[in-house]
């Protein structure tokens, strides 16, 4: 299924974030009538400079005819960037009046309820496979591999001549590599590093930067086989081995020593939130990451300790879970509103 609305007629190939930044300064400008005689020139050179362009071009304008027609396919990475740029024009009240249809239709509402960086969202709107918060996703690859994406999660595919390539920007994966008659390597990149398996089923996490928690790191455990890391900062140094039954967390400049897989951190793959003896609030940052909105901890609770497994199939999994702990534990869940809730000392 590509990532793409359905009604886009190009090939689906991934378009750097940088094009993704021109394309909406043109699409915002043209929008808001704040440009000059020369602007249409300019625009037509840049459309016709590379194919990147035009299809970069193609797909906003894709994206928002669906939203003008009621049918939802336009993203709120795309309508919150749309709106930051607006409000930076000279001509900003006649610009966000054009552009008032970016926040009908529920898309105010779905920015609220997104809570992934900015950078991320954009990313998520260009690749060739994504999930929405909550859901998972099975995935066959060209090569008979086997990828299983978990929440939010973004990865683009790229498969040439010399090698198989997969580029996560956010999320969770797991992967099951099959072997290539042609002897191409198979490699997954992250903004951290490179990691080469060797015959192997392993899954890979990346987190963005959070205010509230740590930098941005890639995490990698390994259920079969092995795995080389090597970082992006170090690119030519040694490699990092992880083996079967080993984890590791690494960043652009260092890995982080292996150590034993946490099999409850692997849950996800059978459909099963499981923690054992997890803080409260480490729990509740990581419920927050199957449900849309905002889902936080009071410092009070976030030291208790928790056990069990919870299933994220079904309907409304986040909602059940969130009862299970009201039951369990002395606390009290919290709604501001469906997107806004805390869970506090009861």
């Amino acid at each position: 299924m590509s990532a793409l609305p359905s009604s886009v007629p190009d090939g689906g190939e991934a378009v750097p974030d940088a094009i993704v930044e021109q394309a909406i300064g043109w699409y915002v400008q043209q929008a808001s009538g704040a440009h000059d005689r020369q602007d249409p020139a300019a625009f037509a050179r840049w459309h016709a400079a590379h194919p990147d362009h035009a299809r970069a071009w193609q797909r906003l304008q894709a994206m928002g005819h669906q939203i003008r027609d009621g049918s939802g396919g336009f993203e709120p990475a795309i309508a919150r960037h749309t709106l930051n740029r607006a409000a930076s024009l000279s001509a900003r009240r006649r610009t966000l009046k054009t552009l008032m249809w970016v926040g009908t239709g529920g898309v105010a509402l779905a920015l609220v309820q997104d809570p992934l960086p900015l950078r991320s969202r954009i990313a998520q709107a260009w690749v060739d496979w994504r999930t929405a918060t909550g859901e998972r996703r099975t995935v066959v690859l060209g090569d008979g591999s086997m990828l299983l994406m978990n929440t939010g999660t973004a990865l683009d595919v790229h498969f040439g001549a010399h090698e198989r390539r997969l580029v996560l920007h956010h999320g969770e994966i797991m992967i099951a590599t099959a072997r290539d008659p042609a002897g191409r390597p198979f490699v997954v990149t992250t903004r951290d590093g490179t990691l080469t398996p060797i015959g192997t089923r392993f899954t890979v996490r990346r987190d963005e930067a959070d205010a509230d928690g740590p930098r941005a790191f890639t995490a990698l455990g390994v259920r079969e086989g092995a795995v080389e890391i090597r970082v992006a900062g170090s690119a030519s140094g040694p490699a990092t081995l992880v083996r079967a039954g080993e984890q590791a967390r690494f960043t652009r400049d260092r890995v982080n020593t292996p150590e034993a897989l946490e099999e409850s951190g692997q849950s996800w793959t059978d459909g099963t939130l499981t923690a054992e003896g997890m803080p409260l609030g480490a729990f509740i940052a990581e419920l927050d990451r199957y449900r849309p909105g905002r889902l936080r901890c009071a410092p009070e609770v976030a030291d208790l300790r928790i056990t069990g497994a919870w299933p994220l199939d079904g309907s409304d999994p986040t909602e059940r879970i969130l009862e299970s702990l009201e039951r369990r534990l002395p606390v009290r869940v919290n709604r501001l509103t469906r997107y806004w809730v805390t869970v506090s000392a009861r």
